[in-house]
């Protein structure tokens, strides 16, 4: 009887969130990794040590928040959608006016690549996670 109270609920399955998550935690490091080839650290008046330290515990966060939801943990289900949100609509305030600039930007398609990926994984990130919490929350 122990083991039916603790089943979770089919609409509670977290594999679009961690599906997504993981393309999340890839594209957020290859995209580091274009960032700091284009200097962008010092756009916002950050020291190399600095910026590699802050890129080290955000990608360790973002992976520890999807070990998290992996486990069907609501707090981490919910701070993933939270920085899945967040991660998306900075990206695109934030590189959506550089590309739609004339010329190429930054590596070419490559660069617009890893910047549209980031955004859309860390899109649906945040609404496949928001989806799994919900659910979580209401088995309760």
């Amino acid at each position: 009887m122990q083991a039916e109270t603790e089943r979770r609920p089919a609409d509670a399955n977290p594999t679009g969130t961690l599906v997504s998550g993981a393309a999340f935690i890839g594209f957020s490091a290859a995209h580091l990794i274009d960032e700091f080839l284009w200097n962008a650290p010092q756009e916002f008046h950050l020291r190399k040590g600095t910026t590699l330290l802050l890129a080290l515990l955000f990608v360790t966060a973002l992976a520890g928040l999807l070990a998290g939801a992996a486990l069907q943990r609501p707090t981490s289900t919910f701070g993933l959608a939270l920085i899945g949100a967040r991660i998306a609509v900075a990206d695109v305030s934030q590189h959506a006016p550089e590309i739609a600039a004339a010329g190429p930007w930054r590596s070419g398609l490559i660069s617009t690549f890893l910047a549209a990926g980031l955004t859309l994984s860390a899109a649906f990130t945040a609404v496949f996670a928001f989806h799994t919490w919900w659910a979580l929350r209401r088995q309760r």
